[in-house]
């Protein structure tokens, strides 16, 4: 490691207390998986697997959560490494490395115990006991990857509108300029000709997004892309559209053709 080693320290725990350096904010990262990983060693402390019934709670306490502390600090220590090099790989790449390393520090835990208590594993038995520890954590970890590219995945945003569904079939890779309500229709302008669809012009406008536009008259609404010319005439102001039609602007929504910067 290069520089001083205190100083490293030092900077780690300052981004850690103020979240700032790190990439992902490491205080809001480690206290979920602090938090899970005691909340799973006090059900293993009262479920008591594999022989610890014989051993009293407090014991049980201690050693379930801390080997699943030592588990979930494995996994994240492993993300604030990659955010402090600032490095990015691929999700099941990280879910391995957090399972490795996750396996490492449970490993750790798990033997130093048995060193303590006096009792010797074998290499066999290390090894078969690091196996199953590391099953179980490319097991949870892959869970955690599953659910983050999951979240992941952006909300997907319509690319035209849902109001060309309801055009005939030959209008329908045509750019709408504007629509405007005649009775119980809306006639819907378009680069390729127009159509009459009955339904109201309020439900008509909710179909137009993602396109911008605004209202420029109470029975009109008008694509920005619809627009050739914005003609004023004294005080009163109007919008002509692409396929020349002329759109009448009311006083109360000039201010927002205005704003729009249409003017």
């Amino acid at each position: 490691m290069r520089g001083d080693p205190s100083r490293y320290v030092k900077d780690i725990s300052k981004s850690l207390l103020t979240g700032g350096s790190v990439k992902n904010n490491a205080i809001k990262h480690l206290t979920p998986m602090i938090v899970t990983s005691v909340i799973a060693g006090v059900i293993l402390s009262i479920l008591a697997p594999y022989g610890t019934a014989n051993f009293p709670l407090a014991t049980r306490l201690a050693f379930w959560t801390g080997l699943c502390i030592a588990g979930g600090g494995g996994a994240g220590g492993f993300d604030l490494l990659l955010a402090k090099l600032k490095r990015t790989i691929a999700p099941w790449q990280q879910a391995l490395g957090q399972s490795i390393v996750s396996t490492l520090m449970v490993g750790l835990f798990y033997f130093g115990l048995s060193f303590i208590s006096g009792n010797t594993p074998s290499i066999s038995g290390v090894i078969i006991t690091l196996f199953y520890i590391w099953v179980i954590g490319i097991t949870i970890c892959g869970i955690g990857m599953l659910m983050r590219t999951q979240k992941a995945v952006p909300e997907k945003i319509p690319s035209r509108p849902a109001l060309i569904e309801r055009l005939k079939p030959h209008l329908r890779n045509a750019e709408i300029y504007a629509i405007t309500s005649e009775d119980h229709y809306v006639r819907v302008m378009t680069s390729k000709g127009d159509d009459l669809i009955l339904m109201r012009l309020s439900d008509a406008i909710k179909e137009i997004s993602p396109l911008k536009g605004l209202s420029p008259h109470r029975s009109w609404w008008v694509a920005e892309t619809g627009v050739k010319q914005v003609k004023k005439s004294n005080s009163k102001i109007s919008l002509l559209l692409n396929n020349d039609n002329i759109v009448p602007v009311s006083r109360n929504a000039a201010k927002s053709v205005r704003e729009a910067g249409w003017i």
